[in-house]
């Protein structure tokens, strides 16, 4: 438990830092193409997180996270979805199994996702 107050504390200094350094857009999902995000979902990360978010990819181990885990994405601010997309899952601490995207997805791209992400239906 202590090792996930720690790095959940840390996603929010890495977001700080990188926030402050500019290396994430001041673009919310709010400024996404939701449309555009889902054909680039399906595209690049149904593969793991299923069609829906859900993470349907049960035999990938470990296992992705849920999208749509109500009490889970909503809490997270659209610049830290953005560093996971962008840098990948090792840059915030999570599993390095999530790619980083940066270097195949434009930043608009990225918002796009996001803004998608965030039409899901949580459960």
């Amino acid at each position: 438990m202590r090792r996930g107050i720690l790095t959940r504390t840390g996603y929010g200094f890495m977001v700080l830092v990188l926030l402050i350094a500019g290396m994430t857009p001041r673009a919310t999902s709010a400024d996404g193409d939701p449309e555009h995000g889902k054909a680039l979902f399906l595209k690049y990360c149904q593969g793991c997180h299923g069609p829906d978010g859900r993470g349907a990819a049960q035999t990938f181990m470990p296992h992705v996270d849920n999208l749509t885990r109500k009490g889970y994405i909503e809490k997270l601010a659209d610049e830290y979805l953005y560093v996971v997309i962008a840098k990948g899952g090792a840059a915030v601490g999570k599993s390095g199994y999530m790619p980083a995207w940066e270097q195949r997805l434009q930043k608009q791209d990225i918002i796009d996702l996001i803004a998608f992400i965030r039409r899901l239906p949580t459960y």
